[in-house]
């Protein structure tokens, strides 16, 4: 009679010093189904799943028992937990994984401590972090010390001490567009009279990293009150204090105030003669025809400018209009002379203009009709009122960094409305000499290189120190080529480009209008409705809505 077919025996269990788990496999010939999920409930039964299990090891233990070969392998281990610590780049963060144990003893505080200390970790350790992630017996990435930034300090700034001065121009609302009845007000100091406050720069507070070491903070930089403030001094008793020395009218700057004495007149004609006024010029009626007025501040004209010339350092307000002629020239590339001449280095109102010539640093403002003027604004040209339908732009020429804005844009008859935004002159000409400028002052580095190179071939030439005198040279050459070009970044930035300006129409655009912005021409040939020209993937579309604004 045959013995029964023995069977194959598959056992799990620890070595004798109980930090290794074992499976041995007697080979029989029979053996039972075996796959990965009845290895896991059979250690699971068996109390042994808190160790850590060899995968690898496991699929090569099944691939043995399919062969039914007899085998004793190692198919995991108690491990104890770890941690690691990880420093950024500066110094100034650090971060812990926290590994779990299995089957062995978890990670404490010491041990993290320990870690700490051999990564030179002393300052900034954030200690609840790291009891909690203990507590949780893992953590990934977890920033467990973190140092402290220096602080810039502040720049020394300046604050008015006269609550109520506004520059006296249309108060321009949430849109950007001017509103005419708010042009601000006459402001009035008398001698001695606080203007300005300077606060001095602050020097900041140090950092430290997570090493220890100090980080030293940058100081804010110094900035004094302009010197020679027109009708302004500084407080003999306070260095920080600035003080008005005449009585007049205060206009802000960014490091001063100057205080402008004011000049009342009935109206200028023959019996005033020209006027030429280091100051403002308030003039209750007229600007008769042929006068020429010139002030460093600011003009205001209760009537009417008749074929007349006005320069001003601050805002032109004329609460009437403008009336002037041109000469028309025979070439006609070659630009018309206007009797009338509007020259500001502020913004310009009027009522109405016509055979005029604007040229504003700030903004140009129409309330109701420009007719074959030729306005330039480094800002911005609005004809018409907020929100009105009356105003209309015919004729001539109107140019303008950032926008043109009217109810109507040209006429059925007459000669072309020319529109022009999307440049600044002033910007383009100070950025053309700065790249001059750079150009010469590296033309000058390469010729003292030459020089430094030669002599320091030819030591016998360095007579009398001439090397170090040709170093500084080039060092200083150097500094102020530095300083061209962050200049130069300066006035580029300050550029608007053609994609963030419009020409905004409320009403309606006549044919026989021309629009450009920056150096792309639309020659309008077509009678519209209400709409907006700007730049649409390079080229100048007509629509109904904004697509380049701010938000």
């Amino acid at each position: 009679m045959n013995d029964a077919p023995s069977t194959s025996k598959l056992i799990f269990k620890l070595n004798d010093d109980g930090d290794k788990l074992l499976a041995l496999y007697e080979a029989g010939e029979t053996k039972p189904t075996l796959n990965h999920t009845m290895i896991m409930e059979t250690l699971s039964q068996q109390g042994l799943t808190h160790l850590f299990l060899n995968e690898s090891a496991i699929e090569d233990l099944l691939h043995k028992y399919d062969l039914n070969e007899s085998f004793e392998l190692e198919i995991g281990e108690r491990q104890d937990g770890s941690c690691a610590i990880e420093m950024d780049s500066d110094n100034m963060s650090a971060s812990l994984t926290l590994t779990p144990p299995y089957g062995g003893t978890p990670v404490i505080l010491a041990q993290v401590r320990q870690a700490l200390q051999e990564k030179g970790i002393v300052s900034g350790i954030l200690d609840q972090e790291i009891e909690q992630a203990l507590k949780d017996g893992e953590a990934t990435d977890l920033v467990i010390a973190q140092g402290l930034h220096p602080v810039p300090g502040v720049d020394a700034h300046f604050e008015s001490l006269i609550p109520e001065i506004r520059e006296c121009k249309p108060h321009i609302d949430e849109h950007g567009f001017a509103d005419f009845h708010d042009l601000g007000q006459f402001i009035v100091v008398k001698q001695g009279e606080p203007l300005m406050r300077r606060i001095p720069p602050s020097e900041g507070t140090k950092g430290l990293d997570i090493t220890g070491r100090i980080l030293e903070a940058k100081a804010g930089k110094d900035a004094y009150f302009a010197a020679k403030l027109q009708g302004a001094e500084i407080d003999p008793n306070d260095g920080n204090l600035l003080l008005a020395s005449i009585a007049g009218q205060p206009k802000l700057m960014s490091n001063g105030v100057i205080v402008d004495p004011i000049i009342n007149l009935p109206a200028v004609d023959l019996s005033t003669g020209n006027v030429d006024f280091d100051g403002t010029i308030n003039i209750k009626g007229n600007v008769r025809e042929c006068m020429k007025i010139k002030a460093s501040g600011d003009v205001f004209v209760g009537g009417t400018v008749e074929a007349a010339e006005i320069e001003a350092g601050g805002n032109i307000v004329i609460k009437g209009g403008v009336i002037g002629h041109s000469e028309h020239k025979a070439d006609k590339d070659e630009a018309h002379a206007f009797s009338a001449k509007l020259i500001s280095k502020g913004s310009i109102s009027a009522r109405f203009a016509e055979n005029t010539q604007m040229d504003a640093g700030m903004d140009i403002m129409i309330e109701e009709l420009s007719m074959h003027n030729h306005l330039t604004a480094l800002n911005q040209i609005v004809i018409g009122k907020s929100g009105g339908k009356k105003g209309r732009i015919v004729g001539g020429m109107a140019c303008a960094s950032t926008l043109v804005k009217a109810p109507v844009i040209g006429s059925n008859a007459g000669a072309i409305t020319k529109i022009k935004v999307g440049f600044n002159p002033h910007l383009q000409a100070q950025f053309d000499q700065l790249k001059l400028d750079i150009e010469a002052n590296e033309k000058k580095q390469e010729e003292i290189k030459k020089i430094v190179a030669f002599v320091s071939a030819n030591p016998k030439k360095n007579v009398n120190g001439l090397l170090g005198k040709v170093v500084n040279t080039r060092e200083k050459l150097e500094a102020d080529c530095a300083q061209l070009h962050d200049e130069c970044k300066r006035v580029l930035s300050e550029m608007t480009a053609p994609e963030h300006v419009q020409v905004i129409v409320d009403e309606a655009v006549f044919s026989n209008t021309e629009i450009q912005i920056g150096t792309i021409v639309c020659k309008n040939n077509v009678d519209r409705g209400k709409g907006v020209f700007q730049i649409v993937d390079g080229e100048i579309e007509f629509s109904l809505t904004l697509f380049n604004t701010d938000g």
